[in-house]
């Protein structure tokens, strides 16, 4: 539902990163409560608002970048499509000036979104400066692994982000204020770290924990690689 809102309030594409695991596996949950569902269309104009415009345009300049958009079939509307470059009715355009005015259009309209954005869920000591990322499947392990080193007195804490892209400056500033942040992952080239070091995250905070032979993780497997990299950190500054 969140997903869809964000859909229509900027008017673009919002992928879910989800695990093919996770998609096929059972799980007894809670019953979904539509009741908390709030349905956001964005800037949708009725038939009644067009009628009051002289012109309407589509992609019209705005200041937070968001067109008011209609409802394709709506009287007195247009939607018109184009994988190319196009001016504000739609239509295809090649003018320079205009190419940027609608790339600036396109960045405002990425900066507008995100005050929208769902933030990271925060699990463990926030106070620990040894922490976890992970998204999808790689929760419930890491939440084991937690309870595992912290029965050892390490205490840890973890960064679940909601949103991966645009990445957002909580996840960064949360790498760059950690002493070691553990990144799991199933995948064998560190490809949400990789992502977080482009976008400004410390690398030398950062330390993989990747697994791609085709089965789940398991919460000791993780705590080894912690502990082995810990003493390996430890033997490096000695």
């Amino acid at each position: 539902a969140q997903a869809t809102n964000l859909a229509q309030m900027y008017q673009c594409p919002v992928f879910i990163a989800s695990d093919q695991g996770l998609s096929q596996n059972l799980a007894t949950i809670d019953p979904l409560d539509l009741s908390a569902v709030k349905i956001d269309e964005g800037k949708r104009v009725t038939e009644a608002q067009l009628a009051e415009q002289s012109v309407y345009k589509r992609y019209a300049f705005t200041e937070d970048g968001v067109s008011p958009y209609s409802v394709p079939g709506m009287e007195g509307g247009l939607s018109l499509v184009t994988g190319n470059e196009h001016d504000e009715f739609g239509h295809v355009s090649t003018d320079p000036v205009n190419r940027v005015r609608m790339m600036d259009k396109r960045q405002r309209k990425m900066q507008t979104m995100v005050k929208d954005l769902p933030r990271a869920n925060r699990h463990g000591n926030q106070e620990a400066s040894v922490a976890f990322i992970g998204v999808g499947m790689t929760y419930g392990v890491i939440v084991e692994a937690m309870e595992q080193l912290a029965d050892r007195g390490v205490e840890t804490q973890y960064f679940q982000p909601l949103t991966l892209w645009p990445m957002l400056d909580e996840t960064i500033a949360f790498v760059n204020q950690c002493k070691r942040v553990y990144v799991v992952e199933y995948n064998a080239t560190g490809q949400l770290a990789g992502l977080l070091v482009r976008e400004g995250a410390d690398v030398d905070r950062l330390h993989s924990i990747l697994k791609y032979d085709g089965t789940p993780m398991q919460a000791d497997e993780i705590v080894a690689q912690c502990l082995a990299m810990a003493e390996g950190l430890k033997e490096d500054v000695a």
